[in-house]
């Protein structure tokens, strides 16, 4: 009999070991595992404890002192397994309990402790006399019924819970409650069926199949939360999905707008270029209409570099590749240019324009350059969509912050054609125009409120739309600048400059454009400017042509980026790895239409001395090649 009890204890321990690596191993996701693991090694101690227990028992002769041992041990982990189980179960129900609540709820553990600790040799609840004999005593009955406690009281509670918040059917709840019932189940049958019919350990059968239990719901558990959090994660994807399609459906709408109005807006001038153009042809010696015809090619021109420059300028700052470069400027001197610049294009609609200066410092530090470009864009706006004979005001403000800021508020208001309240929403965004060039007659891609915003922000500062249809617009900048004194602004007319007829004659140029038209243009600009030129078509018959020479027959190379055989960044990294010393440092610029800062570091880098953007500014290009020739 022994035997038997001792080999189903061993094959129990077993089972429990392997349960309890297991947990350890696989049980990731729910937040009882641990409360598991230590129900499992409180069963474990069970079962040790209970298969020495009835070796004691069933054995005559043994040592006393090692059974009464044995049974005060047993009694220990007989009272604190039900309290470890009611941990778990309220752990698995993911039962929310305060810290009193806890206290009040181990206050049964504590007593049944006590008891046992107090009890343990005045036979009340079990005796051992000195032959080595068991038997329970009188209060043991009671004992064992307030040992029910947290069993019971467990088993009542999840059925309750169950019925509260199962969504799962019938048979789940009939499944947890047998699971949370299967520990009270044991020991009511081990207590008081099984002494009298013989010792069977029953009860550490249904405490293994509890835990059994345990994993299998837990396991069970966490495919649900696996399974949930798939779920929610698909649908999150798929919400991000639909999100993505939106946008880019919205990307879609705006590109295709903005592709239609770029259309429009390239082809009127490129109808006037090709119109005037026409029209020279036709009449080369009407000098009148030969002049009219160019000046409408210029302004054609200008037109079509403005929509260029507006969309490269969005490109730079949405890139986070512009910078600010804060100099000591007279916002006064801003104005003069500024009523320069917009004099002619003012005067053709016969606008009235004034400047109120309401500035007590007038001398700040700031990107003037970057401010300058803010304004012209507002001007811009304003002449575009002001009637003739309308009115544009131009008002500075000033608000002392402290004794070295001031707040400035630079508003340009017009008497133009306005914007509707859902317009206004939208006309800092890029592309954005309440109506396209073809209805309002006025060129635009819609970027220059877009880089407006965006420069102010630059800037750290803001910007507002004041506007009614049918009333005019009012646009305000808001920035916080610091305070310069006279002193810090630098004159530049005093500064020495290259003088602007330096000695270009007689410089030799090795010309390097795969473009005709553009190598005639730049060909009549550098001979009338006195050089002369060689003109070679790519990067690879630029080498060839420097091997054919002798060092210093060519002072100066302009190269193109964009070549068939070898570009312009090619050419420059082998002529810079020539054997020839002389030859190897020959001075480069770039010449080219790739206008990006990205292209400007890049030619720096593979060693060019100079960056010439096209379509060709003349007096910049001269200005880039004395400055590069004098080192």
């Amino acid at each position: 009999m022994l035997g038997l009890y001792l080999g189903n204890a061993c094959f129990l321990l077993v089972i429990l070991t392997i349960l309890l690596v297991r947990t350890g191993s696989y049980i990731e996701k729910i937040q009882c595992k641990y409360y598991a693991m230590l129900f499992i090694g409180a069963v474990e101690a069970y079962v040790i404890m209970d298969a020495l227990f009835m070796k004691c028992f069933l054995i005559d002769g043994g040592s006393v002192t090692g059974f009464r041992t044995t049974v005060f041990l047993f009694y220990l982990v007989y009272v604190t397994m039900p309290y470890i189980w009611y941990l778990f179960m309220q752990s698995y129900m993911e039962i929310e309990r305060s810290k009193a609540r806890k206290i009040v709820e181990a206050i049964p553990l504590l007593l049944l402790l006590l008891v046992v600790i107090v009890l343990e040799f005045t036979g009340i609840l079990w005796k051992i006399d000195d032959s080595g004999k068991y038997d329970r005593g009188p209060m043991f009955n009671l004992f064992a019924v307030l040992n029910l406690f947290y069993y019971g009281y467990t088993f009542a509670q999840t059925c309750y819970m169950l019925m509260k918040r199962n969504s799962a059917g019938k048979h789940y709840i009939l499944k947890s409650s047998l699971f949370s019932a299967l520990p009270l189940i044991g020991i009511l049958i081990n207590t008081y069926i099984i002494p009298l019919y013989g010792a069977y350990p029953f009860q550490p059968y249904c405490l293994v199949a509890g835990v059994l239990l345990v994993y299998l719901f837990m396991v069970e558990h966490q495919k649900k939360q696996l399974e949930q959090e798939q779920r929610e994660k698909l649908l999150l994807a798929l919400e991000h999905e639909k999100e993505a399609t939106r946008k880019a459906r919205e990307a879609g709408a705006v590109k295709a707008t903005f592709l239609a109005n770029m259309s429009h807006d390239i082809r009127t001038p490129m109808n006037a270029i090709l119109g005037f153009s026409d029209i020279i042809a036709k009449h080369p010696d009407d000098e009148a209409v030969v002049r009219n015809a160019v000046t409408k090619i210029q302004a054609s021109g200008e037109v079509l570099m403005k929509l260029i420059n507006d969309v490269l300028d969005l490109s730079k700052i949405e890139s986070g590749k512009l910078t600010m470069e804060e100099i000591a400027t007279d916002l006064n001197q801003i104005s003069e240019k500024l009523d320069m610049m917009m004099e002619y294009s003012i005067q053709k609609k016969q606008i009235q324009f004034q400047i109120l200066n309401g500035l007590q410092h007038s001398s700040v530090w700031c990107d003037a350059t970057k401010l300058q470009q803010i304004l012209v864009n507002i001007l811009n706006n304003a002449v575009k969509f002001t009637p003739e004979g309308g009115k544009i005001t131009l008002e500075y403000e000033e608000t002392a912050v402290n004794e070295e800021v001031s707040e400035y508020r630079i508003a340009v208001q017009d008497t133009g054609i306005g914007m509707d309240e859902e317009f206004q929403k939208h006309a800092f965004e890029a592309f954005e125009r309440e109506r396209t060039s073809t209805e309002s007659k006025t060129e635009g891609t819609g970027l220059g409120l877009a880089i407006v915003k965006k420069l102010v922000e630059l800037m750290g500062g803001q910007v507002s739309i004041q506007s009614k249809v049918g009333q005019g617009t009012k646009i305000t900048v808001c920035l916080h600048l610091k305070i310069a004194g006279q002193g810090d602004i630098i004159d530049k007319q005093k500064e020495p400059a290259i003088a602007a007829n330096a000695e270009l004659a007689g410089v030799r140029v090795l010309l390097t454009e795969d473009n005709e038209l553009n190598a005639e243009i730049a060909k009549e600009i550098l001979t009338s400017a006195g050089m002369m030129v060689d003109w070679v078509e790519d990067g690879s018959a630029c080498l060839n042509r420097l091997r054919q020479v002798e060092v210093g027959y060519y002072q100066l190379i302009l190269m193109d980026i964009q070549m068939p055989k070898m570009n312009g960044y090619e050419a420059t990294k082998r002529i810079r790895e020539l054997p020839v010393s002389g030859m190897a440092h020959i001075p480069i610029i770039a010449m080219t239409a790739n206008a990006f800062s990205d292209d400007q570091k890049r030619a720096l880098e593979v060693g060019m001395n100079g960056f010439i953007t096209k379509p060709i500014d003349v007096e910049r290009m001269l200005r880039i090649i004395r400055e590069t020739l004098q080192g």
